[in-house]
């Protein structure tokens, strides 16, 4: 008695599972069991679609109602009931199938015999010897359409290409020539057939079988071929010896002749009408044939492609971490996907799912795809979006572009030499280029993403599974990625773009870390703000993708905003110091009393400042300590290193010194540094006596001043003592030293003190010493301000 299959699966005492004897018994309740615990649910779960095909396809099939004890419906067609139900019914399905193997034979003779009513099976070889024919003399006229394009557009390209443009575009290019030929291939061999094949429709079917087996073998050999390029190692994006793409290409197209010859016989045998079920079978097999073949490919080029996907590590065999997992055992989760994908090739085919042919192949297909994507992208990108400047052709235009700036410049007159002309504008190609590196790489990065998920689309394409919105899961999944790529593309680029134009604001800086003066010039006002903005900007990017992504999961962002605003409120009750702080600081920042790297005085604290964050900035003093300060705090600015700096210098002379002539002197000089190559362009003033500014004991105090920009006058200060010390010394003009002289008014006459008397008088007179060293200290300091 044949067993009954029902819609829903019960599990009820009427309800046995019988086993049979026979080896392919044991083998077929085998994959059932694996199917049902593995292969099911990842097939099935990911697309319920299919599932809910079968289940309608059941209910049709149905001749009666069911009992109302099992009249109980699941909720969903992806339950494990179903796959249960599912699993019994490709046992059912392959055993009617492997009965009805014997007469496979017989169901072929009968079908040749029908598609001849007059009997004989010449028809069979016509169609073959003229489909021969026609392939024959339209690859032909491909090859002429071929050779027509070859020698009139890849002689445009250059034998020994210096940029990946040129490489892409010669394999395009190429490309599209095999493609003209490819399809006047197909135009003439196909006029040809349907010429001298008119009478008989089978010898026709035949002849244009072989014709559609055939250009797709083209169509798929001109992509791999321009992939691979084995004859074109100078052209070559794949990063593969010579001799592993010129085998890995051959076995590549020997693989795809066998299974498109194998698909071919299929394709015939089903339009001769064979019984479905031997149509199936020899689908299984080329299935299965194409998975064995493919797994041997890349068990047999597993370290080659190993190597070419780590970036050629210098020393393989001392590969470490994800390199040495991927160059060793790359190629199981390969073959194990060719396994998984022919046993669902067999589950689909049995139960006559769709999206069951091609499954095995998908991840080569979509390598190819990718790849051909992946060119284009390139293509664009250094054709258009960002072309290198420093080829041939840049250099050329930028020294155009320098012709007509010195044309228009007050020096039109004087003509510049070619040598120097050209080292100017290969200069300028190199920096332009140094500048547009980190955007390639951005934008390279990104074209690799997005080939990635197109490969990845293009696989989910092919086995069935929709990837438009609220399809299935997996749909979902690639609209999140694709989201989380623009916004990461986002966020890069304006991370680059703000980075990009600090370091161009920034002052370059010759010190190392602590080497810096008090008052030395700061950075720009934008280059104060930018980093601030940039961290606005980061976070607003970083929060708004944050919140597509949760709404394309199904998650409802608008509680979200509201609980935003609560939480909001409650901060700013909760932190009023904090937002103080912030607002402090912003109007300080709009008052722009303080930028990067200016030296301020604050009161308690003063130091140059190295960071500005939305609360606090940090001060560093000159002798090392880090003072972090919030704005709220902050309650005046003295800042050093705005617009100019004047700088007093005092020294003592002795009595007898002629202030005239030192004032000459000191004027003399200051002209001196003015015309200085190096130390005139940094004085605002020029060096100026100030006369006596007071006299002490034994000596007069003369100062002089100048003024220069902040930074430059601890620089200048150091040039102009050298300066000073050499003209007195050379115009004998003394410098006073501190003198204490000790009167003993109770001795009459002179005499020798001893140790202990000489230690006592400087005893004496040392407190006097000091207060006067302190007080020219203090006066030294209020000049220099």
């Amino acid at each position: 008695m044949p067993r009954l299959v029902p819609d829903r699966v019960q599990f009820d005492a009427n309800f046995r599972v019988r086993p049979h004897s026979g080896g392919w018994q044991i083998l077929l309740y085998a994959f059932v069991i694996v199917w049902c615990f593995i292969a099911a649910p990842q097939v099935g779960w990911a697309n319920p679609v299919l599932l809910g095909q079968v289940a309608t396809s059941e209910q049709q099939s149905a001749t009666k109602p069911e009992p109302a004890s099992v009249n109980t419906t699941a909720s969903s067609s992806s339950t494990p009931m179903m796959d249960v139900q599912h699993a019994y019914r490709f046992e059912e399905k392959v055993r009617e199938m492997l009965a009805e193997t014997g007469t496979t034979a017989d169901q072929i003779r009968q079908a040749m015999s029908q598609a001849n009513p007059g009997g004989g099976g010449d028809w069979l070889a016509n169609g073959l010897v003229l489909g021969l024919v026609a392939i024959l003399v339209g690859y032909a006229a491909g090859a002429l359409v071929q050779r027509w394009g070859r020698l009139n557009f890849l002689s445009l390209y250059s034998q020994s290409p210096s940029v990946r443009a040129e490489k892409v575009g010669f394999l395009l290019t190429r490309a599209l020539m095999m493609l003209f030929g490819t399809v006047s291939n197909a135009i003439v061999s196909g006029v040809l057939i349907l010429i001298f094949a008119q009478g008989h429709p089978p010898t026709r079917m035949t002849a244009m079988v072989m014709l559609g087996t055939f250009l797709l073998y083209r169509f798929v050999s001109l992509v791999a071929y321009n992939v691979l390029a084995p004859r074109y190692p100078d052209y070559r994006m794949v990063p593969l010896p010579n001799e592993t793409a010129r085998g890995l290409y051959r076995s590549l197209m020997i693989v795809f002749a066998v299974a498109a010859t194998m698909l071919a016989v299929c394709i015939w045998l089903n339009n001769l009408n064979v019984a479905e079920e031997a149509h199936k079978l020899s689908l299984m097999l080329t299935s299965l044939v194409t998975t064995v073949l493919l797994s041997g490919v890349a068990i047999v080029y597993r370290r080659p492609i190993g190597l070419a996907l780590t970036g050629y590590p210098a020393n393989p065999e001392e590969a470490t971490g994800w390199r040495m997992v991927v160059l060793r055992y790359w190629f199981l989760p390969v073959v194990a996907y060719f396994v998984f994908a022919f046993a669902a090739t067999v589950f689909r085919l049995v139960l006559d799912l769709p999206s069951a042919m091609g499954l095995v192949a998908a991840p080569l297909e979509a390598a190819l795809v990718g790849a051909v994507f992946y060119a284009v992208l390139i293509l664009l990108i250094d054709r258009f979006l960002l072309p290198y400047v420093n080829t041939d052709k840049g250099v050329a235009k930028i020294k155009k572009q320098l012709l007509e700036a010195h044309e228009k410049s007050e020096n039109a007159a004087e003509e510049i030499p070619e040598a120097e002309l050209e080292a100017q504008a290969q200069a300028e190609a190199i920096e332009r280029e140094r500048k547009r590196e980190p955007y390639r790489h951005l934008v390279d990065h990104g074209a690799q993403i997005l080939t990635v998920l197109a490969m990845f689309g293009w696989l989910l394409v092919d086995w069935g599974i929709s990837i438009s919105r609220d399809e299935s899961f997996l749909g979902s999944l690639f609209e999140i990625f694709l989201v989380s790529f623009l916004g990461y593309m986002a966020y890069r680029a304006v991370q680059l773009a703000i980075d990009q134009k600090i370091e161009e604001e920034s002052p370059s800086s010759e010190h190392g870390a602590g080497e810096f003066e008090v008052g030395g010039t700061g950075e720009s006002r934008i280059a104060t703000l930018l980093p601030i903005f940039r961290n606005f900007l980061l976070i607003t990017i970083a929060v708004i993708s944050s919140m597509v992504v949760l709404s394309e999961l199904g998650v409802n962002i608008a509680p979200l905003f509201a609980g935003a605003g609560v939480v909001g409120l409650a901060v700013g009750f909760g932190a009023q110091t904090l937002i103080r702080d912030i607002f402090s600081g912003a109007f300080f920042l709009i008052d722009d009393a303080f930028r990067k790297g200016e030296y301020i005085d604050i009161g308690e604290v003063k130091g140059m400042v190295e960071k500005i964050s939305i609360r606090s900035m940090q001060l560093r003093h000159h002798n090392g300590p880090l003072n972090t300060v919030p704005f709220g705090e902050i309650q005046f600015v003295k800042n050093f290193s705005r617009d100019w700096a004047m700088m007093k210098l005092a020294f003592r002379v002795t009595y007898d010194t002629d202030v005239e002539k030192v004032r000459k002197l000191i004027k003399k000089f200051g002209q001196e540094l003015l015309e200085h190559p190096d130390y005139g362009p940094k004085f605002l003033q020029p060096v100026k006596s100030q006369g006596v500014i007071s006299f002490e004991d034994s000596a007069m105090i003369v100062r002089v001043k100048f003024m220069t920009r902040p930074g430059d006058q601890f620089e200048l200060r150091k040039v102009v003592y050298a300066g000073i010390r050499d003209i007195f010394e050379r115009e004998g003009i003394h410098f006073a030293h501190r003198e204490v002289k000790v009167r003993l008014s109770d001795e009459d006459a002179p005499r020798k003190l001893t140790d202990d008397e000489k230690r006592a008088v400087a005893g004496a007179v040392l407190p006097a010493i000091e207060d006067q060293e302190a007080e020219d200290q203090a006066a030294a300091a209020a000049g220099s301000r």
